[in-house]
C-alpha cells in the first residue's frame, strides 16, 4: 500500500480514560496499516476539571491536538478516533460555530472521524443527572440541524447491540452498583441493546455511516470491547474506506479551484493592453 493512502490517526480517548489504555488499540492500528497513530493528551484529571467547567477548555484541548498532529504529518487529513465522550470532544473541535466562547474549527484537517460508543444522542435521553456532556451534545444537536454535512470530511459511527435491556433486571448487586452512575449519566440502554453503557440508539447519528456490531462492549478493558480484535476489523475498514473517499471529494475541490483560477487567468489575459470591461463615453 502507497503511504499516502495509509491515514495517519489521532485517538481521543473516552470520559475518565487516561492515554495508556488505549495501547492495544494504537497497536492494532499499525498491524493494520496505519500511518501513524497519535493518542491525544487527556487525562481523567482533565475530565473531572470539566465536569465543573464544562468541556470548552477540553475543546481547545482536542482541537491542538489536531492541529498538531496534521502538522507532524505532513498536513494530510487525519483520521480521528473519538472513543465514548472522546467522540463529542472531536464534534465539537470540529464545528465552526463557538461552543462556550471556544472554537477550533479543525474540520480542513479531519477526513474522517469515526466515533466508538459516542453517546451522540445524550441529549434526548431521560438523564436524570443534566451535566456538561449533556449540554454539549444539544448544542452539537442545534449545529447539525442547520449545517449540512461536508462529504470532505466523512463520519462513521460505530454502536453496539450485545447488552439488552433486561440484563440489567438479571444482574448481581455488584453490576448494578458499578453501573447505576452511568445509567444517571446517559441514560438506560434502551430496547435495541447497547454495549452496556450507551445504547446504540445514542451511538449513531443521522447522516453518518453507521456500523452497529453484535456483541461489543463499552470500556477499553475485558474481552470484546471495540477496540478489540474481535471487532476491530468490522469497523476499521470502513473508516479508512471513507477516509479515503473523503479525500478524493478534496481533491477533485482542489482541482476545480486551480482550473478556475488557470480559466480566469486567461479571460484576463484575453483583454487587450489599454482596454478594460468598463468604458467611459465621452462627454
Amino acid at each position: 500500500m502507497r503511504d499516502d493512502d495509509r491515514p495517519h490517526v489521532l485517538i481521543l480517548g473516552g470520559f475518565l480514560t487516561e492515554p495508556f489504555m488505549y495501547r492495544a488499540l494504537r497497536g492494532r492500528l499499525l498491524v493494520r496499516d496505519a500511518a501513524s497513530v497519535t493518542i491525544g493528551p487527556i487525562h481523567i484529571a482533565d475530565w473531572l476539571a470539566a465536569g465543573m467547567a464544562g468541556l470548552g477548555p477540553l475543546l481547545v484541548r482536542s482541537g491542538l491536538a489536531v492541529r498538531r498532529t496534521h502538522r507532524l504529518t505532513g498536513r494530510r487529513p487525519l483520521l480521528v478516533v473519538g472513543h465514548s465522550g472522546g467522540g463529542l470532544l472531536a464534534r465539537l473541535a470540529l464545528s465552526p460555530v463557538p461552543y462556550d466562547g471556544r472554537v477550533a474549527a479543525v474540520a480542513d484537517a479531519v477526513g474522517c472521524l469515526v466515533t466508538l460508543g459516542t453517546p451522540h444522542g445524550m441529549a434526548a435521553a431521560p438523564v436524570t443527572f443534566h451535566h456538561p456532556g449533556v449540554t454539549a451534545a444539544a448544542f452539537l444537536d442545534r449545529v447539525a440541524a442547520t449545517t449540512p454535512p461536508d462529504p470532505g470530511t466523512a463520519i462513521v459511527t460505530v454502536g453496539s447491540v450485545g447488552v439488552h435491556a433486561p440484563a440489567w433486571d438479571r444482574a448481581s448487586w455488584r453490576d448494578r452498583l458499578r453501573n447505576a452512575p452511568y445509567r444517571l449519566v446517559v441514560g438506560a440502554v434502551g430496547e435495541r441493546g447497547g454495549d452496556g453503557i450507551v445504547g446504540v440508539d445514542q451511538a449513531h447519528l443521522p447522516g453518518a455511516h453507521q456500523v452497529t456490531l453484535p456483541d461489543a462492549t463499552h470500556g477499553t478493558f475485558g474481552a470484546r470491547w471495540y477496540g478489540d480484535e474481535a471487532n476491530i476489523d468490522d469497523w476499521w475498514p470502513v473508516a479508512v474506506d471513507h477516509w479515503r473517499q473523503a479525500r478524493a471529494v478534496r481533491a477533485a475541490r482542489a482541482t476545480a479551484m486551480l482550473d478556475g483560477a488557470a480559466s480566469a487567468r486567461r479571460d484576463a489575459s484575453a483583454v487587450p493592453a489599454g482596454r478594460s470591461d468598463l468604458e467611459i463615453s465621452p462627454k
